[in-house]
């Protein structure tokens, strides 16, 4: 039994000996991985307080009321820190800055292009802040598909029941009444949901609105 251990160690350095420049490269390669990925942890945290730093002080500007200086400082931040926490945030507060100005193809511009790379708990709010801008430019159907857009991107059920609705009365401004009967015969199924009386009420609004 000695001789058959003594056998299998001189074989395992034998393995070794052969498979040296293998094997020392595997360690460095492995410790490369290990390096990139706590570099890149590291370069993240780093950017993301950089980030909401550079936030911070956009929101100073339009606090102060610098309107000019708050959405240079705004789209620094957007274009700058895409995709991050801090860059999203930015990215809905400068359009909303658009909208109170009136400014609502801006606004949405803005939101569009943050909208690939926003974390997802972000999604739904971009989504909604579309549907408005589409809304104060009576563009109801595009309003309707921003909101089934935040439906199918939160993950609150009420909140989803609340979207849902929203598009539903836009579709009914815009004069899609199938797409908003599709809507509301759903919500109507659900009982205790939170739009269930309004969705029951829309229904028989729609029922009873004469043929054309």
């Amino acid at each position: 039994a000695h001789k058959r251990y003594g056998g299998d160690e001189e074989s395992l350095t034998d393995w070794f000996m052969l498979h040296k420049r293998e094997v020392t490269w595997g360690v460095v390669a492995l410790a490369i991985v290990v390096g990139g990925v706590w570099f890149y942890e590291r370069s993240q945290s780093i950017k993301s307080q950089r980030a909401e730093a550079a936030y911070f002080q956009a929101r100073q500007s339009a606090a102060a009321g610098n309107l000019p200086l708050a959405v240079s400082d705004l789209q620094k931040v957007v274009n700058r820190y895409e995709g991050t926490s801090a860059g999203t945030q930015a990215a809905l507060t400068l359009a909303q800055t658009f909208y109170d100005q009136r400014k609502f193809k801006e606004g949405l511009e803005v939101l569009k292009k943050a909208e690939a790379k926003a974390p997802a708990d972000f999604r739904p709010s971009i989504h909604v802040l579309e549907a408005a801008g589409y809304e104060e430019q009576k563009d109801f159907l595009g309003a309707a598909e921003q909101y089934k857009l935040a439906a199918q991107a939160t993950r609150f059920p009420v909140d989803k029941a609340e979207y849902q609705a929203s598009a539903a009365r836009d579709y009914m401004a815009a004069g899609k009444t199938d797409e908003a009967k599709a809507i509301w015969t759903a919500l109507a199924k659900d009982e205790t949901g939170p739009v269930a009386a309004e969705a029951r009420v829309r229904l028989g609004e729609i029922e009873a609105k004469p043929m054309k």
